[in-house]
C-alpha cells in the first residue's frame, strides 16, 4: 500500500479580528452552498444539507415490532455515522484494551449481511476509556473507493470491495494526537481532495490528501486549540471554501490551496457542532448559550464574513444545527431543543425533549427528527407550533451515534449496532 511523506504548505492570504454584529436578514442575492461532488450521504452529515428533499421516504414511526428491516451486529465497537455508496453501508470501529486494532465494515443495506470486514493495527496506542472517542471520526465513500480515518491517526483507503489501496498515518507524520477526549472530527471531501482537521492541544493543521494515492495535496498550520468540529465545505465567489469552527473562531480555507482567507473571532464553544451551510452564508453552533451566531458571506472569497444575528438563550451540543423550512432547529446539553427564525435568529419554540442528541436532527417534509442518545427518536412536526408527531425507540443497548439516510429509509448507528428502519 502506498505511502507518502512529502506535503507542501501555503501561508495565509488573510485574516480578520472581532467583528461587530446585527440582526440583518440573509440576502437572497448571495450564492448558495455547493456541496462537493459525493454520492447521497457518503460522508458525514451529507456535508451538513439535513434538510432533505422527496427523494428518499422515512417512516414516521418505528419499533421492535413495526418498520424495522433489519438489525446487525458491527464487528467492531465505534462512534462513527455509516456511509453510503452502491449496496453498501460503511462503518468503522476500534478494539482492544488501547485500541491496537482498527476496522472497517461493510453491511449488505439489502440483506443486512457483513459483505466484509478489515482490520489494521493502530499507529498510536490510546488507552480504551468512556472518556475518549472511539473510531469517532466518519469516513467518506468516494467513487469505487472508502476512506477511513481514526483517532489513533491512521487513515485507510480501500475499494468498495474490501481490497486495500493505500494507508497513511498523520501521527507518523506529524507528531501524536493530544487532547483528553480523543480526536472526534470527520473526513470531508472537496475538489482538491479529502480534507482532515486535526485540531488539539499541540501544534494543528487542516490537511489535503489525494484520494488516489494518499500523497498530500497541501497542509495548512493551525493555532493549537481542541474541535471536534467538521470542516463544511461549499461554494462561494467562483471558490470552494472549508469552513472551520475552531471553538472560540471560524476559519475558512481555499480548497485548492489550503490557503487560510478569513478568521472571524469573537465567540465561543463552537468547537463540537459542524457549520451549517444556508444561502449566503452558515449557522455557526456552539454549546456556550448567547454564542451560537449565523454568519453572512462578503463579496470576495477572502473579504471577511459579518454576524447576522446571534442568539440569546439557544446553543448547540453534540449535534449540529438543522436549517429546515425557514427555521433553524438545535438541542443543547440539558436536552432542550430550540427552534428559531432563521432570518433573524429570533426564538420561535423551545421544549425539553428526550435527552441529549449526539446525531443531528434531520428534516424531511413537514417533520424534524430528534435522535436522542439513548436510543428515542422524537419526531415533531415542522413549524412555529412544537407538535409531537411520534416517539420511536428500540430494545438496543447502548448508545446512538449516528444517521444515514437511504432512499427508502434511515440506518441508525449504536456502538455495535446497525439498524434499518423502512415503512413498511
Amino acid at each position: 500500500m502506498a505511502k507518502s511523506k512529502s506535503y507542501s504548505c501555503h501561508s495565509a492570504l488573510a485574516s480578520c479580528g472581532r467583528l461587530k454584529f446585527g440582526r440583518r436578514a440573509f440576502l437572497g442575492a448571495l450564492s448558495a452552498p455547493a456541496l462537493a461532488h459525493a454520492s447521497p450521504w457518503a460522508q458525514f452529515l451529507d456535508n451538513g444539507s439535513l434538510s432533505l428533499g422527496d427523494a428518499t421516504s422515512i417512516p414516521l414511526v418505528w419499533g421492535d415490532r413495526e418498520n424495522v428491516a433489519w438489525r446487525v451486529k458491527i464487528p467492531a465497537y465505534g462512534q462513527s455515522a455509516p456511509v453510503v455508496a452502491g449496496p453498501y453501508a460503511f462503518v468503522t470501529g476500534v478494539e482492544g484494551p488501547n485500541k491496537e486494532t482498527l476496522m472497517v465494515s461493510a453491511v449488505d443495506i439489502e440483506s443486512s449481511a457483513v459483505a466484509w470486514s478489515r482490520r489494521a493495527e493502530s499507529s498510536q496506542r490510546i488507552e480504551d476509556s468512556d472518556m475518549v472517542s472511539k473510531a469517532a471520526p466518519t469516513g467518506i465513500a468516494h467513487e469505487d473507493s472508502f476512506f477511513a480515518f481514526f483517532e489513533t491517526g491512521n487513515i485507510l483507503a480501500l475499494r468498495q470491495d474490501g481490497q486495500p489501496l493505500w494507508e497513511r498515518s498523520l501521527t507518523e507524520d506529524f507528531g501524536e494526537f493530544g487532547g483528553r477526549h480523543g480526536i472526534g472530527s470527520s473526513l470531508r471531501l472537496c475538489r482538491a481532495g479529502i480534507l482532515a482537521l486535526v485540531a488539539h492541544d499541540r501544534p494543528s493543521y487542516l490537511v489535503c490528501l489525494n484520494p488516489k494515492n494518499g500523497d498530500i495535496v497541501w497542509r495548512t498550520d493551525r493555532p493549537e486549540g481542541v474541535s471536534w468540529s467538521t470542516p463544511t465545505v461549499v461554494e462561494h465567489a467562483g471558490h470552494e471554501l472549508a469552513l472551520v469552527s475552531a471553538g472560540d473562531s471560524v476559519e475558512a480555507y481555499d480548497t485548492a490551496n489550503g490557503a487560510k482567507l478569513w478568521t472571524l473571532d469573537g465567540i465561543e464553544g463552537a468547537f463540537i457542532a459542524s457549520p451549517t451551510p444556508v444561502p449566503g452564508g452558515a449557522i455557526i453552533g456552539s454549546s456556550t448559550k448567547g454564542q451560537t451566531i449565523a454568519i453572512r458571506f462578503g463579496d470576495a472569497p477572502n473579504d471577511p464574513p459579518s454576524i447576522a444575528w446571534r442568539v440569546d438563550e439557544a446553543s448547540s451540543y453534540f449535534s449540529s444545527p438543522l436549517a429546515h423550512e425557514g427555521l433553524v432547529y438545535m438541542v443543547n446539553k440539558a436536552g432542550v431543543a430550540f427552534c428559531l427564525n432563521a432570518e433573524s435568529g429570533e426564538s420561535v419554540w423551545y421544549e425539553r425533549i428526550e435527552g441529549q442528541c449526539w446525531a443531528s436532527p434531520i428534516g424531511w417534509q413537514d417533520r424534524v427528527y430528534f435522535f436522542g442518545v439513548d436510543g428515542v427518536t422524537l419526531v415533531v412536526r415542522t413549524g412555529e407550533q412544537f407538535e409531537t408527531l411520534a416517539k420511536n425507540s428500540l430494545s438496543v443497548e447502548g448508545r446512538m451515534y449516528g444517521t444515514a439516510v437511504i432512499d427508502d429509509g434511515l440506518l441508525l448507528r449504536y456502538g455495535r449496532d446497525l439498524v434499518k428502519v423502512q415503512q413498511t
